[in-house]
């Protein structure tokens, strides 16, 4: 609709500066004639063709400026659509029985996560992997979900709608062991941290 609009109006603007390089073109060559100067056909032409190669720029100008708008809209629709996709993926069986993994761990080993105790939840994760291969699963997911908000492949305010406690709560429980991870591999998690920090800030 908006498109179609856009659209009248440029013919509008195009018919009515075709229609004034006319009256001005029939002034121009009256007010010469009248001066004593000889009109030739070779004139009237040269005059036709400049005003049409002018109006064609002007119209192409115009059509190259709704185009952008255009794929601008359309790229913005497609990124809000991703980002509904995306965050649908945490209602996904594996990654929803993750997050079940994620809460008994919270249960669990709730005395370790409170004294923060890295060495007795590392042993612990390490005797059971299938716990630490659903942790390191939600961890790594989150990590990618974050990569996509910088560099603004999704809606940050759409997967921030969804996952900002989750998120927060996460880093917190977790940061003493995804600190320890850092310090062997430094850049294990980071933007995850990055962006739950920014959000845990924010009202």
């Amino acid at each position: 609709m908006e498109n179609n609009i856009k659209f009248k109006f440029r013919l509008s603007y195009i018919t009515i500066g075709l229609i004034s390089i006319i009256i001005l073109g029939f002034l121009l060559f009256y007010i010469l004639n009248k001066n004593g100067l000889e009109i030739k056909i070779v004139d009237v032409m040269a005059y036709l063709t400049g005003s049409v190669a002018i109006l064609t720029l002007i119209y192409y100008s115009m059509s190259l400026e709704s185009t952008f708008y255009f794929h601008k809209e359309n790229l913005k629709l497609l990124k809000h659509q991703y980002s509904y996709e995306i965050t649908s993926k945490i209602t996904e069986h594996k990654m929803a029985e993750s997050i079940q993994i994620l809460n008994e761990i919270k249960e669990t080993k709730s005395e370790d996560l409170k004294e923060k105790n890295i060495k007795n939840f590392t042993e612990y994760l390490k005797s059971n992997p299938e716990t630490r291969f659903k942790l390191v699963l939600v961890l790594n997911y989150f990590e990618h979900l974050s990569l996509l908000i910088e560099n603004k492949h999704v809606d940050e305010d759409i997967i921030k709608s969804s996952f900002k406690t989750l998120f927060t709560s996460t880093y917190s429980t977790f940061k003493f062991y995804i600190d320890e991870r850092q310090l062997q591999h430094r850049r294990s998690w980071i933007k995850f941290e990055e962006v739950s920090t920014r959000w845990s800030k924010e009202k």
